[in-house]
């Protein structure tokens, strides 16, 4: 007869174990994602040190007005990010007034939506770092260079407050889709560009296209009187 004996013992809980381990894990691998998104932020900032207001100061004859493209609707935000960097930058807007359930609210919206403008000393560091600032698409320009917007343009630019501001120039009623029209006022004066859709209102825009060196732009709202037909 064949005695068989029982083994009994004490049942082992390896679950806070496992779940210690995974918590562990999660940190690490919190703190690796935060170490990277920090050292992302400082190799950022380094770079929009390189198109500081500093850097003009120091060196006024070599700074230019460059054009940034950004995500429509976060102008004002790459604006901002760029002064609290001390970044010289310019947001031309007018300011508007609705009414909403009665009450008068006070606002700004872009004169060129999707388009800002930034002053700072040209090289390859400056230029990548801006191109790099969250909701930026790119620089206007092309593969022969970057367009550079004149200084006295600028300053016409910051005169304005309202379309009551605008240049007073006639309406042209004849301009048209697929029209050709020089670009007569703002930042982007001396381009010749092809009108895509017409917006009739109280201060007509048109929604344009632009070549900068083989490189298309599309502007959103291009009022009418910046605008000569060829």
């Amino acid at each position: 007869m064949t005695m068989q004996r029982k083994i009994t013992g004490t049942k082992i809980n390896f679950r806070p174990m496992i779940e210690a381990e995974l918590s562990h894990l999660e940190k690490l691998r919190a703190y690796q994602r935060s170490t990277r998104a920090n050292r992302i932020a400082r190799i950022a900032a380094d770079r929009l040190r390189a198109a500081s207001k500093e850097k003009c100061e120091r060196e006024p004859k070599m700074a230019n007005w460059y054009c940034l493209r950004v995500e429509s609707g976060r102008e004002f935000i790459v604006e901002k990010f760029l002064q609290d960097a001390n970044v010289e930058a310019f947001m031309p807007s007018e300011k508007v007034v609705r009414i909403h359930k009665g009450r008068k609210i006070e606002g700004s919206r872009p004169f060129f939506p999707s388009y800002m403008l930034v002053r700072f000393v040209p090289s390859g560091e400056a230029f990548h770092g801006l191109k790099n600032v969250k909701h930026v698409i790119d620089i206007v320009g092309g593969p022969n260079g970057y367009h550079i917007v004149r200084d006295e343009d600028v300053e016409h630019l910051k005169a304005l407050r309202s379309e009551a501001d605008l240049p007073r120039v006639a309406t042209d009623k004849t301009m048209a889709d697929g029209d050709r029209a020089d670009i007569t006022f703002g930042p982007f004066v001396g381009f010749t560009c092809t009108v895509l859709a017409v917006k009739w209102c109280r201060q007509a825009k048109a929604r344009v296209l632009i070549d900068v060196s083989g490189k298309p732009f599309e502007i959103e709202s291009m009022p009418l009187a910046f605008l000569k037909k060829l």
